[in-house]
């Protein structure tokens, strides 16, 4: 027998407790089923207490047929005391039983004398022919004492414990953890089923992944009733394990599910193949914080979205990403040594709100949507960045430098936002410029449209001709932009006239002296005399002549 340990802590005599068999065996509609259960008292006494003195110990049993009761027939009960020697023990126990409660059946075990315990003897009460009821669990007896540590009249209390008994059966089994279907649609949740005896002594625990990746488990056993747990909503494909826990032993099943168009969040994506993500499901691949790698000749056809934090075609001559949607990433690098379009009719952009977009050598980077390079652009050596007219829009937010020696962008709109920003290379834009500042470092600036420039914007460079785009004027014409028209007299008088300029129109100079005249766009300019000096249209901008 081992002692039990009872949940009221008030009793000095700590009872050990066993049964015959272990545990009791329920009964069958075609058995029945008896046993025995014997408790010790004396032996085991409190650490700080050398003596207990004892005039009474009571056993409550509770009857009926759930699986917290013991007995339907508490009357076929019979008891048996243990023989003791001398007054000190007792001289004789006696067994005092009421059975007139249908809840619960009372034995009292009286000695004859005060009996006094001090660790070295101990007292067994057994009760036997025990006709255990049909339901499996555990049933707790009811302990109470009428003890005293020193024997003196008026010390005596009644003091409490308990013991618990188990009842089971020889069929445990625990099998069979299947999902009431192997295959359901994202957004679903799924019945798992399993098969096990109707014991509530079992306490389940059922571990499964959730939606971010993390463990979760559930362990209230009403989840459990009629062994069927019910999973939560389910976006991805899942693993489940069940655990029984029996008698301080622990069994596990593990079964699997399989969810049609899951949801798939994932660190790292490496294919040597093609990715494709269909349309009309509502597809995508998202990345939080892994990358997507793509072998030589891989090819990812997106109809979906692709959320990433870096993006890395390796292959120069045959990586692509294609995007006939978009890109949206909140944090991180876009590096690309291949080649990235943007597809029109889709809307399809690449989006970084505080990233960068960096390009490697011979790079070339097709815009038919939008790229929002918030973090910053940098254009490797030999880079293009082509935006055909009527395509999409590159706005570059932060530092911008073009490695190229020669990068060729055509856009109806390009926007440089941050101020004292190094360019490299050169800009050549066919639609309009809208910058703060803009510093050519070896570079040029060609604008076949409007070089629009903000209040203080300052426009330097470090070689600059202002002859270039110059033209020689040998007749009326009419400014394709705003300019300076300027030349050299002789002794015959010239009139500049027109080009949208406040009086004097006209103005006269010696041959010694210059005439520069500021025009503006679409305003008609004529000279008096064409044939008087030389004299030259100088556009504030990119001029092709008529």
């Amino acid at each position: 027998m081992t002692a039990a340990e009872p949940t009221a802590e008030t009793n000095l005599l700590k009872p050990a407790r066993g049964t015959v068999p272990s545990p009791l065996r329920v009964s069958t509609m075609d058995e029945l089923e008896y046993g025995s259960v014997v408790l010790r008292f004396g032996r085991d006494l409190p650490a700080a207490v050398s003596k207990v003195y004892c005039r009474g110990i009571t056993v409550t049993v509770p009857t009926g047929r759930s699986g917290t009761d013991l007995t339907l027939e508490p009357s076929l009960i019979t008891t048996v005391v243990s023989k003791v020697e001398g007054e000190a023990q007792g001289a004789e126990w006696n067994v005092v039983r009421d059975t007139t409660d249908p809840n619960k059946a009372v034995f009292s075990l009286v000695p004859d004398t005060t009996a006094v315990f001090d660790g070295t003897w101990a007292v067994s009460f057994t009760l036997s022919g025990i006709e255990v009821n049909p339901s499996i669990g555990t049933v707790t007896l009811a302990i109470e004492e009428m003890t005293s540590t020193t024997g003196a009249d008026g010390s005596y209390l009644k003091r409490t414990g308990e013991v618990e008994v188990k009842k089971g059966n020889d069929e445990f089994f625990f099998r069979s953890l299947h999902p009431r279907t192997v295959v359901i649609n994202r957004g679903s949740t799924v019945d798992l089923l399993w098969e096990a005896p109707a014991d509530n002594r079992i306490v389940y625990t059922m571990y499964y992944r959730k939606a971010d990746g993390t463990e979760a488990s559930d362990s209230v056993q009403a989840n459990f009733v009629g062994r069927v747990w019910k999973s939560p909503v389910m976006d991805d494909n899942a693993n489940f394990t069940l655990m029984a826990e029996l008698d301080g032993l622990e069994y596990f099943l593990t079964t699997s599910l399989t969810v049609n168009n899951p949801n798939i969040v994932v660190n790292d994506i490496t294919t040597s193949g093609n990715v494709t993500v269909d349309p009309g499901v509502d597809g995508y691949i998202w990345l939080k914080t892994g990358r997507f790698n793509t072998s030589a000749g891989a090819n990812v056809n997106l109809y979906g979205d692709l959320a990433v934090t870096k993006i890395k075609a390796t292959d120069t001559a045959k990586g692509l990403i294609k995007l006939e949607d978009s890109i949206e990433q909140t944090a991180g690098d876009i590096t690309t040594s291949g080649n990235v379009t943007v597809d029109p009719g889709a809307d399809g952009y690449i989006w970084l709100k505080t990233g960068r977009f960096d390009t490697a050598a011979e790079a070339t980077v097709n815009l038919f949507g939008a790229l929002n390079a918030n973090g910053g652009l940098t254009m490797g050596e030999g880079t293009n960045i082509t935006i055909p007219q009527g395509g999409g829009e590159l706005v570059v937010a932060d530092a911008f430098v073009a490695k190229s020696n020669k990068p060729y962008w055509s856009s109806p709109k390009v926007e440089i936002g941050a101020a004292g920003v190094p360019i490299e290379g050169g800009i050549a834009i066919n639609g309009k410029v809208n910058a703060t500042t803009v510093t050519v470092g070896g570079g040029g600036i060609a604008v076949n449209g409007h070089l629009t420039m903000a209040k203080n914007t300052v426009l330097t460079a470090r070689k600059m001709s202002i002859f270039y785009g110059s033209m020689r004027i040998t007749g009326p014409f009419t400014p394709e932009t705003d300019g300076l028209v300027f030349g050299f007299g002789n002794s015959n008088e010239v009139n500049v006239n027109g080009g949208g300029m406040s009086a004097p129109t006209a103005m006269s100079k010696d041959t010694k002296d210059s005439i520069v005249v500021p025009v503006k766009m679409n305003q008609p300019v004529s000279l008096s005399r064409y044939d008087s000096g030389s004299w030259y249209y100088l556009p504030f901008g990119r001029y092709s002549a008529p």
